[in-house]
């Protein structure tokens, strides 16, 4: 997609005269100013869902945090094979699926659904990439009330009378998640502390 995008910018810029970095720049703006018109009518669609900062964050923390992290290697890898895990399985979620025809009920278990699939998931890719059982042990026990909160999380956002549409409750939920991912670095500090007492 982004390739169609800057093909599209190229040919743009040689219509117009403009440069195609001022074209990718000037339909960046207007993208961003469609998404902000859409949220201030309070209209969440596929694409506000998609914008969500959890997205940007999951980037953020593979890419800066968890590599300057002060933590064992091991450690470092378990981070991102879980922030990987989650940002993939919630940007499918989000992508595959009509929230709005839901009802509550449907709703919270295909949510729910996709959290255990995607812990299930990354749980087996870390002992895959030889992240030791023990470590593995020690850290869901830091992060089980982390968890614990997220799946309450879900459960009263899905069934609160505040949100307008289905679509709305899921950038709730997206937003609890990217708290309990923040929290995820906290727990495996704990869990190396707790390791080396």
């Amino acid at each position: 997609m982004a390739i169609n995008k800057n093909v599209a910018a190229i040919v743009v810029a040689f219509t117009t005269g403009l440069s195609p970095m001022g074209v990718i720049l000037i339909t960046n703006l207007m993208e961003q100013r469609q998404l902000s018109q859409k949220m201030s009518a309070g209209i969440v669609d596929t694409d506000i869902l998609l914008s969500h900062s959890l997205f940007t964050h999951a980037d953020t923390w593979v890419d800066l945090i968890i590599p300057g992290l002060q933590v064992s290697d091991a450690a470092r890898q378990f981070l991102t094979i879980k922030f990987e895990a989650f940002q993939d399985a919630l940007h499918d979620l989000v992508l595959h699926n009509d929230f709005n025809v839901m009802s509550d009920a449907q709703l919270e278990q295909v949510v729910s659904r996709n959290l255990n699939e995607t812990v299930t998931s990354y749980i087996e890719d870390a002992r895959r990439a030889g992240i030791p059982e023990a470590f593995i042990a020690d850290f869901n026990k830091w992060h089980q009330q982390v968890v614990d909160i997220l799946v309450k999380s879900i459960e009263s956002t899905v069934r609160s009378p505040i949100f307008n549409s289905q679509n709305s409750k899921v950038y709730g939920i997206l937003t609890a998640y990217d708290s309990a991912l923040g929290a995820t670095i906290a727990d495996v500090e704990k869990t190396l502390e707790g390791r080396d007492r």
